[in-house]
This record gives C-alpha cells, structure tokens and sequence, in this order.
C-alpha cells in the first residue's frame, strides 16, 4: 500500500469551513478506486490526515488528475481558502512478517 500522511491547518477565523468541507472532500477520495484508506485526527490545532492507496500510480492518477473527481471536489469546495497544507510524509507500506 501506498500511504500519505498530511497534515493541515484550518485558516484563521474559517475553523467552521474547514471543519465543514474537509469531510465532504474526504468522502470524494474515499470513492475513488485504489483508495483503501482514508482517516482524519486532530492533533492541537492541526488535522492529520492518513490515507492509503493500492500503490503510488494510483495516488499519483487520483492526486495529479486536473479534470478527476477530487481535484474537483477540492476547487468546487474552495477546500484551500479554508485550510492551509502544512506538509505531507509519502511512502510504500513495509511488509509485515
């Protein structure tokens, strides 16, 4: 598994939109094909959020796609003017014996 850990911001003053929009986005990726994982925790002020993939060509076909449907849902909802992204960890899952 190819698996993301991001970690986000809401703006200030905009905690509500972020709170609002975030799981709307989320729900668009946990539809997509290949996507075996989606979850999202609070840590302070900061969201994590975790989701894991069939392999990195499927993250990259979802993530990188202009016209796909969570690039979409992520212009649609104007998800970036509510949350700032803080930085992301990427990496192929190592197999347990």
């Amino acid at each position: 598994m190819y698996l993301v850990v991001s970690y986000w911001e809401p703006v200030p003053g905009r905690e509500a939109d972020f709170d609002r929009i975030g799981p709307q986005v989320g729900a668009v990726l946990r539809q997509q094909p290949g996507v075996m994982l989606v979850e999202v925790f609070k840590s302070g002020n900061k969201h994590v959020a975790v989701h894991g993939y069939q392999d990195e060509a499927t993250y990259h076909a979802i993530v990188d796609n202009s016209s796909g449907a969570f690039v979409r849902a992520v212009t649609e909802t104007r998800f970036e003017e509510v949350g700032r992204w803080l930085g992301s960890e990427r990496g192929e899952t190592l197999p347990i014996p």
